[in-house]
Formats: C-alpha cells, sequence, structure tokens
C-alpha cells in the first residue's frame, strides 16, 4: 500500500515507492476499519430516515441531526489518518 495524498505532491514524491511501516499500518488498519463502519452505521440510518414515513420537515430534521453526529464520530479518526500520514511522511523522509 504506498503512501500518498492527492493533495500533497511532495508527499507523493517522497513515498511513492514505499510501503507504511509495520508499526504504522496495524493503527492504519484499525482507523480505517473504524471510519468504515461507522460511514456504514451512518448511511443504514440515513436509508432508514429518508425511507420511513414521517413528514418531510421531521426527516429533514433527523437528517441534520445524522449529519451532524457522523461528523463528529468521525473527526478523532480523521485526526489520527492525518496524524498516521505525517508519521509516514517523516519515516520515509528519515530512510537512507
Amino acid at each position: 500500500m504506498s503512501v500518498c495524498s492527492k493533495n500533497s505532491a511532495p508527499d507523493r514524491e517522497v513515498l511513492s515507492a514505499s510501503t507504511y511501516s509495520p508499526a504504522i499500518l496495524p493503527r492504519l488498519q484499525t482507523t480505517l476499519a473504524a471510519l468504515a463502519d461507522l460511514d456504514h452505521a451512518y448511511e443504514v440510518d440515513l436509508e432508514t430516515v429518508t425511507e420511513s414515513g414521517v413528514p418531510d420537515a421531521i426527516k429533514q430534521e433527523v437528517i441534520r441531526t445524522l449529519q451532524q453526529r457522523h461528523q463528529v464520530s468521525r473527526a478523532p479518526y480523521v485526526r489520527q489518518l492525518a496524524a498516521l500520514h505525517r508519521q509516514a511522511v517523516t519515516a520515509a523522509l528519515a530512510a537512507p
């Protein structure tokens, strides 16, 4: 698995042929799995609300609440991914 960010050309150049270190890979996998679980649960909840028979005004309020909770729930994992990416870049730059 290569380490790169679409928006980060220097990182891409440094890490394009690199792989995640054994110290980072398990944490990366765990973090991505947690995000996938959160996203899946959000999609299921969103579909349930969207397909329900409640009035549209109530649906929209519930959807806004779901979106806000989803963003709050994802935030620590997104920060963790950013930290892991920085660690990978630092390790790649330090490698001989």
